[in-house]
């Protein structure tokens, strides 16, 4: 199994609490060497997640901690901690720290491999590079991976992992995306950055053997964002009158849709709450109602809002976007 190129960082694993905590030296004196290509590994056997990290004298590891995908060591659960503390039930009685003290060898072998030990494995400090290790059920199957796991927010930065066992050995990787088009370049990574949504749908890996080409399941990419586009449009369309009703409907585009519509009216001397919903209708209406009645379009992500004016008594009842 190639381990790939060794990159230096802060790596995925390990939260490296340090006597000193890099006071009096550089913390870029520091360095962590963990493969920057996945490992592939099958189901049932075991495999070693390469560490080796350099640090000046004399200063000394306290103690390491290996944690998994988002927690960052933040959520209470290692992998491994070598204090024993807060073990990830699904690792228990499955880990070994091959690390010793002095040989600054911080590598982790975890046996028994199940499909759900695939994902990232990362150190503490956040948005640092570490180890991703694809499981798969046999040696002829391709298997993918996305990291981060979670929602994949428009205007971030999204890596696919792809590898197999394969025997022959795999000789090259091909990235493709619904529509049978190649997504980028050839390898066991592809890196989308500034995503947007026109990058969702369904990416798939090709793995070329000397025998023939080996293709992953799907790995689907559903591209979330935040509210835009917002617009608000007054039917009947036209002349506002007195007496007369309007109804003010406020249209936004978003991923996952718009959970809540508010609407405020706006006057010369103050904004004023008027109602929540898609749609806000005026009965009945007096000079009072004249203003500008803004819509606020909300998601998880963020908001955004549209502005049209009506003015009553006048022929005028134009948007402002």
């Amino acid at each position: 199994m190639a381990l790939g190129v060794f990159q230096t960082g802060w790596m995925r694993l390990l939260s490296l609490i340090l006597q000193g905590c890099c006071v009096g030296v550089l913390c870029s004196d520091w360095a962590v060497r963990v493969p920057s290509t996945p490992l592939c590994a099958v189901a049932g056997s075991s495999v070693v997640l390469p560490c080796f990290y350099d640090y000046p004298q004399p200063y000394r590891v306290l103690f390491e901690m290996w944690c998994r995908d988002q927690s960052r060591c933040i959520t209470p659960r290692y992998v491994y901690h070598s204090q024993g503390i807060f073990p990830e039930p699904a690792s228990q009685g499955r880990v070994e720290y091959l690390g010793k003290e002095g040989t600054r060898n911080c590598s982790l072998r975890i046996s028994d491999l199940r499909k759900s030990d695939s994902g990232t494995y990362m150190e503490k400090p956040p948005g640092q590079p570490g180890v991703t290790l694809l499981v798969s059920d046999h040696s002829s199957e391709v298997a993918v991976s996305l990291s981060p796991s979670g929602d994949v927010v428009e205007g971030s930065s999204v890596t696919l992992f792809c590898c197999s066992t394969a025997h022959p050995p795999v000789e090259s990787y091909t990235w493709y995306k619904t529509g049978g088009y190649t997504a980028g370049d050839k390898g066991q990574t592809m890196t989308i950055t500034n995503i947007s949504a026109t990058d969702s749908g369904n990416y798939y890996c090709e793995a070329l053997t000397t025998n023939r080409p080996l293709h992953s399941s799907a790995l689907s990419i559903h591209v979330q964002y935040a509210p835009k586009h917002t617009s608000v449009s007054v039917n009947p369309f036209g002349e506002v009158v007195m007496g007369s009703s309007v109804t003010l409907t406020c249209s936004s585009d978003a991923n996952p849709a718009v959970e809540r519509y508010t609407w405020l009216q706006r006057t010369k001397s103050q904004a004023s709450l008027r109602g929540s919903g898609q749609s806000y209708s005026i009965t009945n209406i007096s000079y009072e109602d004249s203003g500008k009645y803004c819509c606020v379009a909300v998601n998880k992500h963020r908001s955004q809002s549209s502005t049209v004016t009506m003015t009553v008594g006048k022929s005028r009842c134009k948007g402002m976007h």
